[in-house]
């Protein structure tokens, strides 16, 4: 049993933790030899060692259940290797992240703290991928949304990982695509000319496709917005002269930036709810030019209650 601090220790690693007196068995300190380390003592109780590692001389407590069955880590050696990829990455190496064994800490070269996978800094040091800092990139975005009268007020409040929340100088708040907003090219739903803040509708048309050699007639529901919704099935839809459409619903919005935003919402939960019920791309592309947003006959009721609900929200009549 080892009780003084042995040459080349860590005194305060040493000093820190209690001796447990029970003796170290001859064939432990041969399977540490073994694996590149040399018990120093039993520490905390029965089931704890004290290990110095051969490579870098320092100590480090271990479980005797992961010497005998496994392979100890040395945590000086690995914080070494981190430190070195950190660097070959550009950032320097803080520490393990307390709370996940896979993440790290590390300081930016603009001095921000990150927090980051050892696996992401490994492809970065591999020049496989870069690194960006959030607070410079959220502080690049925010002086881009100033030069055209906006202010960024933070990441889009549904997820979407493309998108802003923005405040125009008029008062008017809204989600915009952060690559319009380099470019400026977003208007404001609230004080602007374009589409986005005029008036709006959200619509459902039934489309019946006539039978064409082998394949029988079809029926579609298209579920959509436009500023002018009997155009767009006229005109807008490409669909051969005998087919038949049917305006079934038309709920009136207060903009176009609304209509798209309740669109986009609408369509996101019909497909992850009602998966079986969107029509394959295949199935009408010789009768309809559009890509998506078509959806089964029997999806209606769905639809509808839906439309019901952003017709109250949005205070509207329905048509």
């Amino acid at each position: 049993m080892c009780t003084s601090t042995p040459p080349g220790a860590d005194p305060a690693l040493s000093t820190a933790l209690p001796r447990f007196p029970a003796p170290i068995r001859p064939h432990w300190q041969a399977t540490a030899a073994a694996k590149g380390f040399r018990i120093l003592a039993r520490i905390r109780d029965r089931y704890h060692l004290l290990l110095r590692c051969r490579t870098c001389r320092r100590d480090f407590p271990a479980k005797l259940f992961v010497l005998m069955r496994g392979q100890p880590l040395c945590p000086h050696c690995l914080a070494a290797r981190r430190g070195a990829l950190a660097a070959e990455a550009g950032v320097a190496f803080l520490g393990p992240d307390p709370d996940h064994a896979a993440y790290g800490q590390f300081r930016a070269p603009c001095g921000h703290i990150l927090r980051r996978q050892f696996e992401l800094i490994a492809r970065v040091a591999r020049g496989e991928t870069g690194l960006r800092c959030e607070t410079c990139h959220a502080a690049r975005e925010a002086a881009e949304a100033r030069r055209f009268g906006w202010q960024r007020l933070g990441p889009c409040p549904s997820g979407r990982p493309n998108y802003r929340l923005y405040r125009h100088r008029c008062g008017h708040v809204q989600r915009v695509a952060q690559a319009n907003m380099l470019w400026g090219q977003c208007d404001c739903a609230g004080c602007g000319q374009s589409w986005s803040a005029r008036p709006s509708f959200l619509y459902l048309f039934e489309i019946r496709l006539p039978g064409r050699g082998p394949r029988p007639a079809r029926q579609y529901l298209k579920l959509g917005y436009s500023a002018h919704p009997v155009k767009r099935h006229r005109h807008q839809l490409g669909l051969p002269p005998e087919a038949g459409v049917a305006v079934l619903r038309v709920v009136a919005m207060a903009s176009g930036h609304a209509a798209c935003a309740c669109e986009t919402a609408l369509h996101r939960q019909l497909r992850r709810a009602h998966p079986d019920a969107v029509v394959p791309r295949a199935e009408f592309a010789d009768g309809i030019n559009v890509t998506r947003e078509i959806y089964r006959p029997a999806l209606r009721p769905v639809i509808e209650a839906a439309l019901d609900r952003i017709a109250a929200d949005a205070g509207a009549g329905l048509s």
